[in-house]
């Protein structure tokens, strides 16, 4: 193997590894306030796998520095340029809700404090689309 190609599938390792981390994270809601570092990795995925073709990799390794490249870029630009902001958390574990009004799954209105005194779970699904 040619330095070019193991360039290549070293930048789309660390495009798949690094891609891996942020969805595991977002699956547990923990993705950091500060996503630099993820931006950094993508971006030097992207610059990896742009060096491997430069390089001439080949098929062998042209390829996964392709897909590096792409994907590097792409994940870098749009987390970058994203309006979407890591909020404080609304409610501290043991903290009181405070009141709301809502809709159940058959239309009728609930509101919270008819639950008053009462131990509850409330479960809130939380898409990441």
């Amino acid at each position: 193997m040619t330095p070019a190609t193991v360039l290549g599938w070293l930048a789309f390792a660390l495009l798949v590894v690094s891609t891996l981390l942020w969805f595991r994270l977002a699956g547990q809601v923990r993705l950091p306030r500060n996503r630099s570092g993820f931006v950094l990795a993508w971006s030097g995925a992207a610059l990896l796998g742009g060096l491997a073709i430069y390089a001439g990799a080949g098929w062998l390794g042209g390829i996964p520095a392709a897909l590096a490249l792409f994907g590097g870029g792409m994940l870098s630009i749009l987390t970058a340029v994203s309006a979407q902001q890591a909020a404080p958390d609304a409610i501290a574990v043991g903290e009181p809700l405070r009141d709301f009004t809502a809709v159940d799954e058959e239309g009728r209105r609930f509101e919270l404090s008819s639950l008053r005194g009462r131990p509850i779970l409330l479960k809130f699904f939380r898409g990441h689309w």
